[in-house]
């Protein structure tokens, strides 16, 4: 069985994550999207973590396993030491039930940011690290934050609906 991991604060869900998932579903079996951040990170002011845990939850009901990590319950301190990433991957496991060194299952993690691959080669040496680079990606969620209105068509819809209940975007 092939299981794909795509992990981000989803601050919001763009489509660059889009292009990640999507890559993911034709690759694998099953797919597992990690929604990760803490009540009180970049996004509180934007999209709160609940909210955002919430909006992932009904845009993936069906067909994809969305799991959670609160940064702060597992005691991350914001920065990407080998340690960090195992105890986060850890949770990440144990959440979606799955053994990370399972040798019927082939992992294979999805991201836009080349220094994760080392990290997770470091831990997970027979996982497959994806990543696809930023040229196809040219977006990102500091940018969107920086000007909703203006990125509106890289957002997610369901994503767009709730900034503009919100008045972030007009």
């Amino acid at each position: 069985m092939k299981v794909g991991i795509v992990f981000g604060c989803f601050i919001p869900l763009h489509s660059g994550h889009m292009k990640l998932i999507d890559r993911a579903v034709r690759e694998n079996d099953q797919v597992i999207i990690v929604v990760c951040g803490k009540d009180s990170d970049r996004g509180k002011d934007f999209i709160p973590f609940r909210d955002r845990i919430s909006l992932m939850r009904q845009i993936y009901r069906d067909d994809i396993k969305v799991v959670v990590i609160d940064d702060e319950k597992i005691g991350m301190d914001g920065t990407f030491t080998r340690n960090n990433w195992i105890i986060w991957s850890n949770e990440l496991f144990a959440n979606a039930g799955l053994d990370p060194m399972d040798s019927v299952i082939q992992y294979s993690w999805y991201t836009g940011e080349p220094s994760y691959q080392e990290k997770l080669s470091s831990i997970y040496s027979e996982h497959q690290i994806v990543i696809i680079s930023r040229k196809e990606n040219t977006i990102s969620g500091t940018q969107i934050r920086e000007d909703p209105s203006r990125y509106k068509d890289c957002i997610h819809p369901r994503f767009v609906s709730y900034l503009e209940e919100k008045g972030i975007i007009v």
